[in-house]
């Protein structure tokens, strides 16, 4: 069985019966006996068929047929009565006149199953867009599935991952949780294998975009799975590229972008955008690696490790290509002046704006471009603004940082008895309902692969980019790749970030600081051999 879980599916999969299967998965608060008075007269003829099924509402029809010479058939009763198990019995009644008997017809129900705990379910899409986006989608979840309970733990991105990281070492870690693949690794045996879940749901997981099944060859893709088995149902995902400033192009009189663009050429073009009296910059390069200077590196020879192995043995970003490509996005700001110096920053910013590139005045940036639907927020009405093709290397090729985050299940989930509720609730989230909203709103890239293929996603919106499809062509580009998770991979990305700091505030060259992040990095990844 194929698509999003619905609730006919988890019938299905539950091994309901053909009746009432339109009701399966509804309120499981039908009665527990059920009788049923007829009064004929006269001559009166009871048959009674037991049959045994499984159902979950309680239904009488009435169905009217005619005379037949002085024999009437007044109505033919039904009784379904819907518990885990009962025993359905059709009665049927012949009635003639002038006699009066009375029949009671009584069905026994086995007890109702004590229904389980409210799933704890943990989750960062607390503000904004994305918020709006979670509060939908639950809406229609408690339409559909009324019987799932859960209590929403609602956390600010900021304080997410070490609030997880401290509820795991606590063993206070909810039922649901979003993480990414290198906690994933971390945190593996506490989590539930789904495998054989999905599996009994009837879950296909041919209908969604799960980077590990679009590249099976290349294990730096593995996110929601160790060696093939599957821990995580697909959440959300991310890739870098760039955005520009399409008023600000026009008013500096620069052509837009286009696919051709080379690193010169963007700083070519970041220079006629660059005015210091009025404090406007052609680019704004931050501190983050992950959509920012590491696909530069990996466009330019280098890469995050030396192989991908696991763990892997040292670090691939100092190569001699990775260094230019480091040194041209820090040297950009502190040599040519084309961007805003990180110290600056604050002279930039107003009251209400936070973001460098909301302000106006910048006139690309690289990052993040998976949720248009947050920059929309930032940027407001103050100018136009588009997606942009990455410009190529001096070696002519691109490179895309892609990640997936996903819906665990931990072991709390087997101690409370919620898994298989558990199930319906990440299903219904990485399926085609909820990810249709995640379409509109622009928090994220879908992950159901219908909805991201669908003009509802790549369509155009008053306030976002014309070029969403760029999003979806660098997500799903062959230049792509995974940052390669194992377990002390996180430890080894923050030596990475912090090592290269004192470059990108313009303290050190940044040769200088990439080869000191290499060896710390290296010293690290020994003791993980």
């Amino acid at each position: 069985m194929s698509g999003p879980v619905t609730r006919r599916k988890v019938i299905r999969a539950l091994g309901l019966g053909s009746i009432g299967a339109s009701a399966a998965i509804l309120a499981a608060c039908g009665e527990t006996q059920v009788v049923t008075k007829e009064v004929p007269i006269e001559k009166t003829v009871i048959k009674e068929v037991p049959v045994e099924t499984i159902v979950t509402r309680t239904e009488v029809k009435e169905v009217p047929v005619e005379k037949v010479v002085t024999q009437q058939v007044e109505k033919v009763v039904t009784q379904v009565v819907e518990t885990q198990k009962v025993v359905e019995k059709v009665v049927t009644q012949v009635v003639e006149r002038e006699k009066v008997v009375e029949k009671v017809v009584e069905v026994e129900v086995q007890p109702q199953m004590a229904p389980t705990p409210p799933i704890q379910f943990m989750n960062y899409w607390a503000a904004g867009t994305r918020w709006e986006t979670m509060k939908a989608g639950l809406e229609e979840f408690d339409k559909q599935f009324p019987n799932v309970k859960y209590d929403l733990i609602p956390i600010p991105p900021g304080f997410y991952r070490d609030k997880v990281n401290i509820m795991f070492a606590a063993g206070t870690i909810g039922d649901v949780v979003v993480l990414n693949g290198a906690r994933m690794r971390e945190f593996a045996p506490g989590l539930v294998q789904l495998e054989d879940h999905v599996n009994k749901a009837g879950i296909d997981l041919d209908d969604y975009l799960i980077l590990a099944r679009e590249n099976p060859d290349d294990p730096s893709f593995e996110n929601l799975s160790i060696e093939g088995t599957l821990y995580g149902m697909p959440f959300m995902s991310g890739v870098n590229g760039y955005v520009y400033n399409i008023d600000k192009f026009d008013a500096d009189g620069v052509e837009a972008p286009t696919a051709d663009w080379t690193w010169d050429t963007q700083l070519e073009a970041a220079r006629q955008l660059t005015n210091s009296e009025t404090g406007e910059y052609g680019l704004h390069h931050s501190t983050g690696g992950e959509f920012r200077w590491l696909p530069l590196i990996s466009a330019n020879g280098g890469w995050l490790f030396t192989d991908r192995s696991r763990p892997a043995p040292a670090s691939g970003f100092a190569t001699e290509g990775g260094l230019e490509a480091f040194e041209w996005y820090v040297n950009a700001t502190y040599e040519e002046g084309v961007g805003v110096p990180l110290g600056e920053l604050s002279q930039l910013l107003t009251e209400g704006i936070t973001a460098p590139f909301a302000t106006g005045k910048i006139g690309m940036e690289p990052g993040g471009i998976h949720g248009p639907g947050g920059r929309k927020l930032r940027v407001g009405d103050r100018f136009v603004w588009d997606n942009m093709e990455s410009p190529r290397s001096p070696i002519d090729e691109i490179a895309y940082s892609t990640n997936e985050l996903g819906h665990f299940i931990t072991v709390k989930a087997l101690e409370h008895g919620t898994v298989e509720a558990s199930v319906i609730l990440t299903s219904f989230i990485a399926g085609e309902y909820f990810q249709g909203l995640v379409a509109d709103g622009r928090g994220a890239i879908p992950m159901f692969r219908a909805v991201i293929e669908s003009d509802r996603y790549l369509g155009f919106q008053p306030g976002l980019p014309r070029s969403m499809h760029i999003i979806k062509d660098n997500f799903l580009s062959p230049d792509g790749y995974g940052l390669h998770f194992f377990s002390g991979w996180a430890q080894w990305w923050n030596i990475l970030h912090d090592e290269t700091q004192p470059a990108l505030v313009g303290e050190i060259p940044a040769r200088e600081a990439l080869l000191n992040a290499q060896a710390a990095c290296d010293r690290h990844l020994a003791t993980l051999q």
